[in-house]
């Protein structure tokens, strides 16, 4: 998905920004950029298009098999007023994923040592971030904070 969001970024100069978690890109287009007369329906067919063609095109780079049905991705585009209500945007972005991380590295580490994802899921059920840095401490010598990825 970097690849995909890379070419956007390759392809047009004016997207000063792309910030991606989970299945979601969100793209910066400054306001004095006049990209496509600033028509929100262009941008966003073309985003999404050029992003779905790259993920085809870059699939067998990362996968031995071959897609099992044509991927396609939405788009919507957004003009916010101030550049304070941009850094909320993207400062949500980046809540929502560390709370989404936090939540798949506790699942998958209750999976891998012998829960079902049934159980792995009941027992996350209603549980808080401390929680669940708890559960990876406690069961599995875990410190979340120290954990980080790795982006290549």
């Amino acid at each position: 998905m970097r690849l995909c969001a890379q070419a956007i970024l390759n392809e047009w100069s004016d997207v000063v920004l792309a910030y991606g978690h989970s299945d979601e890109f969100s793209f910066l287009i400054p306001a004095w950029s006049n990209l496509f007369s600033r028509r929100s329906s262009k941008i966003g067919t073309l985003f999404a298009s050029l992003f779905t063609s790259n993920y085809v095109f870059h699939w067998p780079k990362f996968f031995d098999k071959e897609l099992i049905y044509p991927p396609a991705f939405d788009s919507r585009v957004v003009a916010y007023p101030s550049s304070s209500h941009i850094r909320d945007y993207f400062s949500h972005r980046q809540a929502d994923c560390h709370i989404n991380n936090l939540y798949n590295t506790t699942f998958w580490a209750l999976v891998k040592n012998g829960l079902t994802k049934q159980e792995a899921e009941k027992k996350l059920s209603g549980t808080l971030s401390a929680e669940k840095n708890e559960i990876l401490f406690s069961s599995f010598g875990i410190n979340y904070n120290n954990v980080y990825s790795s982006i290549s």
